[in-house]
Protein backbone atom coordinates (compact mmCIF):
# COMPACT_ATOMS: atom_id res chain seq x y z
CA UNK A 1 0.00 0.00 0.00
CA UNK A 2 1.52 3.57 -1.04
CA UNK A 3 2.54 5.75 1.96
CA UNK A 4 2.07 8.33 -0.06
CA UNK A 5 -1.56 8.45 -1.37
CA UNK A 6 -3.37 7.04 1.63
CA UNK A 7 -7.16 8.22 1.47
CA UNK A 8 -7.51 6.86 -2.26
CA UNK A 9 -11.05 8.50 -3.66
CA UNK A 10 -11.89 7.30 -7.17
CA UNK A 11 -13.07 10.01 -9.64
CA UNK A 12 -16.01 7.99 -10.64
CA UNK A 13 -17.82 4.77 -9.00
CA UNK A 14 -15.28 1.65 -10.36
CA UNK A 15 -12.41 2.87 -11.61
CA UNK A 16 -9.69 0.91 -11.19
CA UNK A 17 -6.14 2.25 -9.43
CA UNK A 18 -3.18 2.04 -9.73
CA UNK A 19 0.31 3.48 -8.38
CA UNK A 20 3.14 3.74 -10.43
CA UNK A 21 6.74 4.30 -9.49
CA UNK A 22 8.66 7.10 -10.60
CA UNK A 23 12.35 6.96 -11.53
CA UNK A 24 12.44 10.61 -9.84
CA UNK A 25 10.38 12.78 -8.11
CA UNK A 26 7.91 14.55 -9.66
CA UNK A 27 7.73 18.25 -10.39
CA UNK A 28 5.84 21.16 -11.05
CA UNK A 29 6.90 21.04 -14.91
CA UNK A 30 5.80 17.73 -15.10
CA UNK A 31 2.46 18.85 -14.20
CA UNK A 32 2.36 20.94 -16.45
CA UNK A 33 3.17 19.16 -19.07
CA UNK A 34 0.50 15.78 -18.13
CA UNK A 35 -1.63 18.33 -18.22
CA UNK A 36 -1.97 19.53 -21.38
CA UNK A 37 -5.28 21.45 -22.13
CA UNK A 38 -6.98 19.45 -19.47
CA UNK A 39 -7.75 21.94 -16.17
CA UNK A 40 -6.14 21.08 -12.97
CA UNK A 41 -7.78 20.38 -10.02
CA UNK A 42 -6.01 20.48 -5.94
CA UNK A 43 -7.13 18.44 -3.07
CA UNK A 44 -5.44 19.16 0.18
CA UNK A 45 -5.06 15.62 1.82
CA UNK A 46 -2.79 14.47 4.78
CA UNK A 47 -0.16 13.92 2.80
CA UNK A 48 -0.40 17.45 1.08
CA UNK A 49 -1.99 18.72 -1.89
CA UNK A 50 -2.64 16.22 -4.80
CA UNK A 51 -2.52 17.58 -7.86
CA UNK A 52 -5.31 16.12 -10.12
CA UNK A 53 -5.34 15.63 -14.05
CA UNK A 54 -8.44 14.05 -15.20
CA UNK A 55 -7.44 12.97 -19.01
CA UNK A 56 -10.51 12.79 -21.60
CA UNK A 57 -12.36 10.73 -19.49
CA UNK A 58 -9.86 7.31 -19.85
CA UNK A 59 -7.89 8.03 -16.97
CA UNK A 60 -6.97 10.80 -13.69
CA UNK A 61 -3.69 11.30 -12.91
CA UNK A 62 -2.62 12.07 -9.23
CA UNK A 63 0.50 13.89 -8.24
CA UNK A 64 2.61 15.01 -4.99
CA UNK A 65 5.06 17.09 -6.37
CA UNK A 66 8.27 15.86 -5.09
CA UNK A 67 6.74 12.46 -4.32
CA UNK A 68 8.23 9.39 -6.28
CA UNK A 69 5.32 8.04 -7.38
CA UNK A 70 1.72 8.51 -9.03
CA UNK A 71 -1.83 7.37 -7.98
CA UNK A 72 -3.89 6.78 -11.22
CA UNK A 73 -7.90 5.88 -11.96
CA UNK A 74 -8.40 4.08 -14.64
CA UNK A 75 -11.76 4.00 -16.48
CA UNK A 76 -13.12 0.57 -16.64
CA UNK A 77 -15.09 0.78 -20.06
CA UNK A 78 -11.34 0.66 -22.07
CA UNK A 79 -8.89 0.18 -19.30
CA UNK A 80 -6.05 -1.56 -22.48
CA UNK A 81 -6.20 1.91 -24.58
CA UNK A 82 -6.20 4.05 -20.69
CA UNK A 83 -2.81 1.96 -19.88
CA UNK A 84 -1.57 2.49 -23.22
CA UNK A 85 -2.23 6.15 -23.33
CA UNK A 86 -0.60 6.28 -19.76
CA UNK A 87 2.43 4.59 -20.79
CA UNK A 88 2.96 7.24 -23.60
CA UNK A 89 2.55 9.98 -21.17
CA UNK A 90 4.85 8.45 -18.68
CA UNK A 91 7.56 7.66 -21.61
CA UNK A 92 7.92 12.00 -22.37
CA UNK A 93 9.18 12.42 -19.03
CA UNK A 94 9.98 9.16 -17.40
Amino acid sequence: MSKTFLDPVPPFPGWKRRIYRLSRPVTGDDIQAFLGSEELYIRETASGPVHMIHKYGLLEIHCLPGQEEIEVWFSPDQPAYAAEYLDALLATRF
